[in-house]
């Protein structure tokens, strides 16, 4: 009984922050955890993720560039915002267990589009990109 209150209570937890409670025009935030555990999911779909931290004047500038995207066409994106200097542990292995599926994220922001639960080497996006050119992006991807 407890195991199967536990597999309610999680998808519930992942429904609610991987659902469709976004303000329009606004990335969903979600935590390191949230982006492992929708990774490890059975329905292995299909999801936007980009990465930012703190003090990143590029990462802020991004921002921007979805938001005026999602004014034209509004689109599911997660934000996972990463703390450098975390120290929680749980978080640094949350963090750590990503980084094995999506390597090295130094170049921030990082943007990352997981196709059925896979991601590709060509869905992986290093630093700012240009408003043109993410609307081209998300064009071919499907999601515009």
């Amino acid at each position: 009984m407890k195991k199967m209150m536990c597999a309610i209570l999680t998808t519930l937890m992942l429904s609610g922050c991987f659902g469709s409670s976004q303000t329009k025009g606004e990335p969903i935030e979600v935590s390191a955890r949230e982006v492992v555990d929708r990774l490890q999911n059975q329905k292995k779909d299909s999801f936007l993720l980009y990465i930012t931290t703190d003090n990143c004047y590029s990462c802020d500038e991004y921002k921007k560039v979805i938001e005026e995207l999602q004014d034209i066409k509004p689109f599911d994106i997660y934000e996972l915002h990463i703390n450098l200097k975390e120290e929680d542990e749980d978080v640094k292995e949350a963090l750590s267990e990503l980084e094995v599926v999506i390597g090295d994220y130094t170049a921030f922001p990082m943007t990352y589009y997981f196709y059925k639960g896979n991601l590709q080497p060509e869905n992986i996006k290093a630093g700012y990109i240009e408003k043109g050119d993410y609307e081209k992006w998300l064009k071919d991807l499907r999601i515009l």
